[in-house]
C-alpha cells in the first residue's frame, strides 16, 4: 500500500510543479499593477473615444501646445508665475535630462486652467500588452504643435515614476507644471508637423488635424455642462443641436457624436 502511495505522489508532483510553472509564466506576462488599468483602457481605445472621455472627465485638461524649433541665435525664456526665469534656474538643465522631460509651451487652453506658460511631460513609452493592439506613443519633434488631453500628476506619481524622492528638490516640477498625456498617443492630435525636417518621420498612428478643430473643441466645451445634465431644458437642447451642426472638422464631429451617444 505504501508503495502505491509513494508512486502516486511521484506522479502528481510533476503535474503540480508544471501547473505552478505555467501559472508563474502567465503571471509574468501581466502588466505591473501601476499601469494595468491605464494600459487596458488605452488598448481598448482610440483618439475619438479618448477625447470624448476627456471632455466628460472633469479631471482631464485640454489645450493647444507647441514644441518650438531650436535656434542657435535665439533661446526663448519662460517667466514662471513666481517671477523666476525657468531657463536660468541652475537645476533646470539637469532636471530636463535626468527625468527625460519635454517642455511644451501653452498656446491656448481649451478645457481647464494652466497656471504656468509651459508644462512638462515625460517621454513616456507605452507598455506592450500581450494580444492587444499596440498603444501609440507621444514623441513630439521640435517645430510641432498639438491639441493635447492631459492628466495632472501627483507627488506620489512623480516619486514612483521619475526615479524617487530626488525629483522633489526641483521645485518647478510640481502639480501645476507636470502632466501626463491621457492614454498616451491617443490623447494627442497633431496641428503641425515639421515636414521640412526630413529626420522626423511621421509615425503611422499620427492623427493630423486642421487649426479649425480648436474652435470646434471650444464650442463643444461650452455646451458640455448641458450634455451632462439629467434634465436638459429646451434652450440647452437647441444649443447642443446648433453646436453639432456648426462643427467644421470631421474629427470634432466624430468626437462630439461619441460624447452625445455616451450620455
Amino acid at each position: 500500500m505504501r508503495k502505491y502511495i509513494v508512486l502516486s505522489v511521484l506522479l502528481i508532483m510533476p503535474l503540480v510543479l508544471l501547473g505552478q510553472e505555467k501559472s508563474a509564466k502567465n503571471d509574468s506576462l501581466q502588466p505591473p499593477p501601476s499601469w494595468t488599468k491605464e494600459a487596458r483602457e488605452a488598448t481598448e481605445s482610440n483618439y475619438v473615444e479618448t477625447f470624448a472621455d476627456a471632455f466628460k472627465d472633469p479631471n482631464i485638461f485640454m489645450g493647444v501646445f507647441e514644441l518650438p524649433e531650436l535656434s542657435d541665435k535665439f533661446v526663448p525664456t519662460t517667466t514662471l508665475s513666481s517671477g523666476e526665469i525657468l531657463e536660468y534656474l541652475p537645476e533646470y538643465g539637469e532636471a530636463m535630462g535626468r527625468f527625460d522631460l519635454i517642455k511644451l509651451r501653452c498656446v491656448k487652453p481649451i478645457k481647464g486652467k494652466f497656471d504656468e506658460p509651459v508644462i512638462f511631460v515625460r517621454r513616456d513609452f507605452p507598455p506592450i500588452v500581450e494580444a492587444a493592439p499596440r498603444i501609440p506613443a507621444f514623441m513630439p519633434p521640435f517645430g510641432s504643435k498639438w491639441v493635447l488631453a492631459l492628466q495632472k500628476t501627483s507627488k506620489e506619481y512623480r516619486i514612483s515614476q521619475c526615479g524617487g524622492e530626488e525629483i522633489e528638490k526641483y521645485k518647478f516640477i510640481n502639480d501645476r507644471t507636470m502632466f501626463r498625456v491621457f492614454r498616451y498617443g491617443h490623447g494627442a492630435l497633431c496641428l503641425k508637423w515639421p515636414d521640412k525636417d526630413k529626420k522626423w518621420t511621421k509615425p503611422e498612428h499620427l492623427v493630423k488635424v486642421p487649426e479649425s478643430i480648436v474652435e470646434d473643441f471650444e464650442a463643444i466645451q461650452r455646451v458640455m455642462p448641458y450634455t451632462q445634465k439629467e434634465k436638459i431644458d429646451p434652450n440647452e437642447i437647441v444649443a447642443i443641436g446648433n453646436t453639432k451642426k456648426a462643427l467644421k472638422t470631421d474629427v470634432a464631429k466624430s468626437i462630439f457624436a461619441k460624447v452625445l451617444k455616451q450620455q
